[in-house]
């Protein structure tokens, strides 16, 4: 059995289409508890609690969002009266959306927590020391009353935007939050403002460090606990992305969420770069995210025990949850949380 540390970003989709609450994050949650269930596993729930703080103000002009809010919040406590491990996840953009006709629209401007205010004010959310330690006390007001001895300890960066580290170390380290899990080592993303590359970090289940994750300090104050990636062969790749595009077609229509996530604005590729891309980009987080049997075998076969894996339930399919629900109900994985495994 493969002991996998679990960790979800629990959030909707960016973009025009969003998808709802209810399909995109209770649902496809409460399906992937009920797996863990089967063997006593456990996750790391990133929650995106900007966009909880923004349903708290705007619940009463509209009680859309006021059912969006309880649901979340219903969720939230059960799944950590259940024992799993609730985290910060912080989409900045959220502190501009505006509900309208029905439909979340968004601005992107603040999509980076290194983009808001470098002011040292924690009371206003609109800095950076404000914008986390408002999230962080947000949560621990609501999660405390389950689980007294809760506490914020860990951070994703929305979009894996953790860098320029040094920008936000100081608000994370003033709130008493040591623990990263946004880095994806070797993946790059070059699509404008939602733009990463983790080439050359550390290729490590787990690293101390200070001023950046890209460097190990073995003192550092900071502990890097980066998502499991597995670079596939170019001809197992190429074979696998044949699979894709014939076995496995009309996978995505079995999907949970029901947005679209379509945020990037430079959309077009032409056939070249696409198949360029196909034979280039082999490199493959630990997730079932727009994944299938044969990819995600090969990938957990190579990782070590207490690799991290990924998933956002909003991307979970009838494929991806009867292939998690086998994994679990055989043993062949257990899951364990960042705080069981930092504990």
């Amino acid at each position: 059995m493969k002991k996998i540390i679990l960790t979800i970003d629990y959030e909707l989709f960016l973009g025009d289409l969003t998808g709802t609450t209810k399909e995109c994050m209770i649902e496809p949650t409460q399906m992937l508890a009920s797996i863990l269930d089967k063997n006593g596993s456990k996750m790391t729930i990133f929650w995106d609690i900007l966009h909880y703080y923004r349903l708290l103000e705007l619940e009463n002009s509209c009680s859309e969002l006021l059912e969006d809010r309880l649901l979340i919040e219903n969720q939230i406590l059960e799944l950590a009266k259940s024992g799993h491990d609730i985290q910060l996840h912080l989409h900045p953009h959220w502190l501009d959306a505006k509900y309208e006709n029905n439909k979340w629209n968004f601005t992107y401007e603040r999509f980076k927590l290194h983009n808001l205010s470098i002011q040292n004010n924690p009371e206003d959310i609109n800095t950076i020391i404000g914008c986390v330690s408002f999230a962080k006390n947000l949560m621990e007001d609501l999660i405390r009353s389950v689980n007294p001895s809760y506490r914020v300890t860990t951070y994703r960066a929305g979009g894996y935007l953790i860098e320029p580290f040094n920008e936000i170390k100081d608000a994370l380290f003033k709130n008493e939050i040591r623990i990263d899990s946004s880095v994806c080592f070797n993946l790059h993303n070059s699509n404008g403002i939602f733009s990463y590359d983790f080439c050359f970090y550390p290729n490590k289940l787990k690293y101390n460090f200070e001023f950046t994750p890209r460097e190990i300090e073995k003192a550092g104050s900071f502990i890097e606990i980066p998502i499991t990636t597995v670079k596939i062969p170019i001809f197992y790749n190429i074979f696998l992305k044949f699979l894709s595009k014939t076995k496995y077609s009309n996978i995505e229509t079995g999907r949970k969420g029901s947005g679209a996530g379509e945020y990037s604005n430079n959309r077009e590729k032409n056939i070249f770069n696409k198949l360029l891309s196909a034979v280039i980009n082999r490199n493959y987080q630990l997730s079932t995210d727009s994944n299938f049997k044969e990819r995600f075998s090969y990938i957990l076969k190579k990782v070590h025990d207490y690799s991290t894996m990924i998933i956002h339930p909003k991307l979970l399919n009838s494929h991806t949850i009867e292939l998690l629900d086998d994994y679990v109900s055989t043993n062949k994985i257990r899951f364990i949380s960042i705080q069981d495994f930092s504990y």
